[in-house]
């Protein structure tokens, strides 16, 4: 059974662990540490037997800023992601919206982002490093509360 958790700097390797099984280009391992610390971050950690996805996110200002989502191949489409999601919504108490930034490319992140109330808002030319285009994608939340 999956359990959905504050992530602590212990998990470290985990995350790291999923983000290389994600992504093919992904974060290097220390780029996660400050969001283990941060006061402001919202780090949340799925474990089934180890660490099978991670969410990570920062306060700013009124917003909540997603910066990743990872669950590893083999875990997807079991509602791994939408727990940790839920988790960080649940956590953004006095946020007026999250954002992120999801590739265009990336029809199924769109999909299951707007599954959750999400909508595109703008796109982002030259966004990721290869050059392709980033959408914007929020969610508004009434007074720091979600909405549905």
């Amino acid at each position: 059974m999956v359990q959905v958790r504050r992530a602590n700097p212990l998990d470290l390797p985990g995350i790291y662990r999923v983000e290389k099984a994600c992504f093919p280009d992904p974060w290097p391992l220390l780029a996660f540490f400050p969001y283990l610390v941060d006061r402001e971050a919202l780090a949340f950690v799925a474990e089934e037997e180890g660490i099978i996805g991670f969410i990570l996110a920062l306060r700013e200002g009124e917003e909540v800023h997603i910066h990743d989502l990872a669950v590893v191949p083999e875990h997807r489409r079991k509602g791994v992601g939408s727990a940790l999601l839920e988790e960080l919504l649940a956590a953004a108490a006095g946020a007026q919206r999250v954002r992120l930034e999801v590739r265009a490319s990336n029809f199924a992140a769109q999909a299951f982002y707007k599954k959750h109330g999400f909508r595109a808002t703008a796109v982002i030319p030259n966004y990721y490093d290869d050059g392709e285009a980033g959408i914007l994608m929020t969610r508004e939340l009434t007074a720091g509360r979600d909405p549905r």
